[in-house]
């Protein structure tokens, strides 16, 4: 008799197997190229972890498109799951988005003339021509033919393929069959590999303008990362579509994750949409570029997943709607956007910048005999179908899609087009091996150094711009009027140093504040690294502003790039603002409290060096004596806390009460970003002492930073700290 066995996957969740049984637990993107390779292949069999959302990780814990279509398409079977009852509509509202699209269109909003713009898409009747099967009973496919749910009983048992499935709450299960029994845990983020612990190569310096391939596989190339890109403008990122660990894997390649602050999201499959929310909840706050029906599409998702309200989940990011029929400027380039003919609405674009251009082609079926056919079946308008036929072909460099048709484009038509066009085209979305010898057809190369390079003419005004934009990153300085920038361009001076180069000698005067460009700054106490700096980060403040000698040794980790200011001409620039006590503040607070605090608190110690530069700006310190109450139940939040020494007794909810130590954050934390009221009473158990902060200056820092306000509200609730 076999024994059941329980193994990680190396993409996150747990397999279970017992001679033909098969059971996954969880479903993280991507798991579906671990399970392709093994010996039993792609279970058809799924269990459904507590939460359906990994929050730490940022990512879905039941990502069940892609086995969906494995077990539909290619085993004719349907994909079955086991969930609670208080699960099933939200796994059907994600599932029915991923297959179907939205219900409802009103994208005639997206274009200036609305139906009657040149090129326009009935979304409705193109999404259907995908639906139609004359297989099935209805001839058009729907949800119920592809799944079919198992729910646990009110006991919380279930049976399935001769297995009783036994939920014993907070994620422990139960198999039992003919006398076996295995008892296992499903923990979140288990099996998922860890970012590599190798140090990241040199920081990468982007080209002016150019592609970075992240993959160019697909979703079922179990050798192959999935499709994903950053176009480079002028040094700033614009990613699109990011796969599952994008910025683990950007730091892998060397890329500063600050670099990129815009997201493009053509539309919502898994393989094109499921680093998308993990980017947002990263480290600082982005920009989303899409159009309103994709964005619904993606909200609809995702807030099933998280349990956000509307309002929770689009305060995450800055939503930037994209017209169909007019140029947008996307950090600094110039976009223009197309609906592209594929089961869900997809957008693909052009891009302009500095007499080049670069387009791509996005999930698309582009034959040009289907499409006319089609169109002369009357699917498609006469200009709708001129546009989806005419691909413009004449780009400096042309991403296209070669995926598995009828949903994509068949490699086979890529390989007739001429060979003065094929030059200029690189392929995703596809495996190298299916790529025909011969084709003239080419897979498009992956990772930073070898970026895909545009070259384009130098600007006299690049270094103003990087300064500029320095300057509107660095968080004391965001709320300054725009006539002190032509007095930061005058006042700041540009200088490079080389890898290993020293910066700045202990003991020396404080005569110069630096600002870094680019690269990563080392600091040394005795001969030892205990902070890096990188881009949009600062140092040498704390000798300036306090006119005291170096307390520490600066190295260029890597090449560094800084704009430096004089003593004299940092305070001039300081001069009639009240940034001065802030850059006080900052310096003693990184000297006396930062790295103790931010590594006794889990989320404090998530926080980025930049990060922890902007809370340390709001932060003062506060003394409490023993005895005395920080704040009662019930009364209005005014300061958000954190315990720098001694200890607070929370009281007044059920149960015991809750003892905060140092490290501990005080105070409710709301998506909602309203100010509310403490649910507990705080009092201090011993002399200790705080760093308190107003909560209107919180509230900006959470705005700035809402992955770690989306996870720092999800802890304090779950340990009751409020």
């Amino acid at each position: 008799m076999s024994e059941f066995l329980v193994r990680e996957l190396n993409r996150g969740g747990l397999l279970a197997e017992r001679g033909n049984f098969t059971l996954q637990v969880g479903a993280y993107p991507e798991t579906i190229k671990d399970t392709m390779t093994a010996k039993q292949g792609v279970p058809d069999l799924f269990l459904v972890p507590r939460e359906l959302f990994d929050h730490q990780l940022g990512i879905s814990a039941v990502e069940l498109e892609f086995p969906l279509y494995y077990n539909f398409y290619l085993k004719k079977r349907k994909l079955r799951f086991v969930c609670h009852r208080s699960q099933l509509r939200a796994i059907l509202r994600v599932l029915k988005e991923s297959l179907f699209g939205p219900t409802s269109l009103r994208h005639d909003l997206e274009y200036r003339h609305g139906s009657d713009s040149p090129g326009f898409p009935d979304l409705v009747k193109e999404m259907a021509y995908f639906k139609k099967d004359p297989s099935l009973p209805r001839g058009r496919l729907r949800l119920a033919d592809c799944i079919l749910p198992i729910l646990f009983n009110e006991s919380g048992r279930c049976e399935v393929d001769g297995v009783t499935i036994c939920d014993l709450g907070n994620d422990e299960y139960r198999l039992e069959a003919e006398g076996d029994s295995r008892d296992f845990r499903f923990v979140a983020g288990c099996g998922v590999e860890p970012p590599s612990s190798e140090s990241p190569p040199s920081e990468y310096h982007p080209p002016t303008f150019g592609i970075t391939l992240i993959g160019s596989g697909h979703g079922f190339d179990s050798k192959a990362k999935t499709s994903g890109f950053v176009i480079w403008l002028d040094g700033k990122g614009v990613l699109i579509d990011p796969p599952v660990h994008t910025t683990a894997w950007l730091k892998s390649q060397g890329i500063n994750p600050r670099s990129i602050e815009d997201i493009v999201l053509t539309h919502c499959h898994a393989d094109h949409d499921s680093g998308t929310l993990q980017k947002v909840l990263q480290e600082g706050r982005v920009r989303l570029h899409t159009s309103p029906t994709i964005l619904q599409s993606f909200t609809r998702k995702y807030r099933a997943l998280t349990g956000l309200s509307q309002t929770q989940f689009l305060s995450l990011f800055d939503f930037h709607p994209v017209m169909l029929d007019e140029s947008v400027n996307i950090a600094g380039g110039t976009f223009r956007f197309q609906y592209r003919f594929h089961p869900v609405p997809t957008l693909g674009f052009e891009t302009f910048f500095r007499g080049k251009s670069f387009a791509y082609s996005c999930d698309t079926l582009w034959d040009p005999e289907v499409l006319q056919k089609l169109a002369d079946e009357g699917l498609f308008s006469p200009s709708r179908a001129e546009d989806l036929i005419d691909f413009p072909w004449h780009h400096t460099l042309v991403l296209h899609e070669a995926g598995i048709p009828p949903i994509h484009t068949p490699v086979s038509v890529l390989a007739r087009l001429p060979a003065e066009v094929k030059e200029h085209i690189h392929l995703v979305h596809i495996s190298d091996s299916a790529i025909p010898e011969d084709s003239g057809l080419r897979l498009a190369p992956t990772g930073a150094a070898d970026s895909l390079i545009i070259p384009v003419p130098e600007t006299e005004l690049s270094l103003a711009q990087r300064s500029l934009d320095l300057l509107a990153h660095i968080d004391l300085f965001r709320s300054l009027n725009v006539d002190k920038a032509a007095e930061f361009l005058r006042f700041a001076q540009y200088r490079s140093y080389d890898a290993g180069e020293q910066v700045i000698q202990s003991g020396q005067p404080g005569n110069d504040f630096y600002m870094i460009m680019s690269g990563e700054a080392e600091i040394r106490r005795q001969g030892v690294t205990f902070r890096v700096l990188s881009r949009y980060e600062y140092f040498g403040e704390f000798a300036v502003v306090e006119d005291s000698p170096r307390m520490a040794d600066v190295f260029a980790r890597t090449k560094l790039e800084v704009l430096i200011m004089s003593r004299y001409d940092f305070l001039c620039f300081l001069r009639g603002t009240p940034l001065l006590p802030l850059f006080r503040r900052v310096a003693r607070n990184r000297l006396h409290y930062a790295e103790d605090l931010v590594q006794l608190n889990p989320r404090l110690s998530e926080l980025t060096s930049y990060q922890r530069s902007q809370l340390m700006s709001l932060l003062l310190p506060r003394k409490v004596e023993e005895g005395q109450v920080l704040y009662e139940r019930g009364s209005e939040l005014t300061h958000y806390y954190i315990v720098a020494e001694g200890s607070f007794r929370l009281e007044g909810l059920d149960g015991p009460p809750v003892i905060a130590t140092p490290g501990v954050f005080l105070g409710q934390v709301s998506l909602d970003l309203d100010t509310g009221y403490h649910i507990r009473t705080a009092v201090a158990e011993t002399k200790s002492r705080v760093l308190e902060a107003p909560v209107s200056q919180m509230l900006d820092f959470f705005r700035m930073n809402p992955g770690f306000t989306f996870r720092l509200g999800r802890h304090a609730a779950e340990n009751h700290y409020c």
